[in-house]
């Protein structure tokens, strides 16, 4: 999809040459892309776009596809074209799929030491060699919780003080991927980002209320639970949108673009002449849904903290009917995210871009993290 509005944001954007930096998020079913650039220190909106991958595979659009690097920049490149992307200062996203994200807990021996050890301690969560992973780590801040453990509190007098470290790993055959596919759009300067982390820079405000991200993909969905700013948890469901199409078409004998055109137009909420085509795209979220619920008691359990709001990305919220039906299966505040109200751009598109914003949170999320 070009950008409809590129003469309104032409006013915008910066000269050729500028400071713009664009963020690349490659799912499974599109490619998005926004770029952004710095006035006055703030985000200024340039330009924005996604490209359809089914039809590059001989799917139908919405549908998850595996292409090979060299289709993926002809797609990328295709979509610079249509949306008028100039700068090449890329940031792209690492999927969550080919990644680990977990906070494990370490002694407080300082960060020399530490940096030695989580190799060490990273063999027992990676399924693979440590040489084959690229590691990062980082010591986040300990939350000081109301209710403390008695017991737990009595186990740990007298023992050495420990530290809560996120730990991310990413396999060095993904990380060759996305730099060939950058090299091949000719960046002049590449970053990366595991797309989690986009996403709730995206969508959440500087608020330290605990709050679980619900990313629902084609292929998958990304949980994430983030308490005073930090991620603390996160988690991949193998339920996406797709899901919703695949059984519209197995259960109505019906094409799989008849079945993207009918959830696209009657979302949850169904034909008024066949009651069934609500429940059927209903099951499909709700099993999302139920599984995300579960992620957040469990961590309500443990923790004993209470998750007050959740924030809906990705465009499978987009769907007709979602948000009633999160709002019934969180029990608590829901709301879409609006990563476009972290950048600047023109009042008259403010609206289209307040209803497409969930699925560009990873693209402008990028963006903001090298702008």
């Amino acid at each position: 999809m070009p950008n409809p509005f590129e003469k309104l944001l032409a006013s915008f954007a910066p000269k050729k040459g500028g400071n713009g930096v664009v963020g690349v998020d490659i799912g499974s079913a599109f490619i998005k892309v926004v770029e952004l650039h710095k006035k006055n220190g703030k985000a200024v909106l340039d330009t924005y776009g996604e490209i359809a991958l089914g039809p590059l595979a001989s799917l139908e659009v919405g549908q998850a596809t595996n292409l090979t690097t060299d289709k993926l920049v002809e797609a990328t490149n295709d979509l610079f074209l249509e949306a008028n992307v100039k700068s090449r200062n890329l940031v792209f996203s690492l999927p969550l799929t080919s990644t680990l994200v977990t906070v494990i807990e370490m002694p407080d021996v300082g960060e020399a030491k530490l940096k030695d050890m989580i190799p060490m301690e990273a063999r027992k969560y990676i399924p693979t060699s440590v040489s084959e992973v690229s590691l990062s780590h980082w010591v986040i801040p300990k939350i000081s919780r109301t209710y403390i453990d008695p017991d737990k509190a009595d186990a740990e007098k007298g023992a050495p003080a420990k530290v809560d470290v996120l730990l991310a790993a990413v396999h060095n055959d993904v990380l060759a991927k996305y730099t060939d596919i950058a090299k091949k759009l000719g960046a002049t300067a590449t970053a990366f980002e595991i797309e989690i982390f986009s996403t709730i820079r995206s969508t959440m405000s500087r608020d330290t209320t605990a709050t679980m991200v619900v990313d629902i993909g084609a292929g998958n969905t990304k949980i994430a639970i983030v308490e005073e700013g930090v991620l603390r948890s996160s988690h991949l469901i193998n339920v996406g949108s797709q899901d919703a199409t695949l059984a519209l078409s197995r259960a109505k004998s019906i094409s799989l673009l008849r079945a993207e055109e009918i959830k696209r137009e009657f979302g949850l909420l169904g034909d008024p002449s066949d009651a069934s085509i609500a429940e059927i795209t209903r099951l499909a979220v709700e099993r999302i849904f139920s599984e995300a619920s579960r992620i957040m008691m469990n961590y309500q359990h443990e923790k004993r903290v209470s998750i007050n709001r959740v924030v809906l990305s990705g465009g499978g919220v987009l769907m007709k009917g979602v948000m009633d039906l999160a709002q019934k299966s969180f029990e608590t505040t829901v709301v879409n995210g609006d990563p476009f109200a972290k950048v600047e751009s023109p009042a008259a598109i403010t609206p289209l871009l307040k209803e497409s914003g969930p699925e560009f949170a990873v693209a402008i999320g990028l963006a903001l993290r090298n702008l």
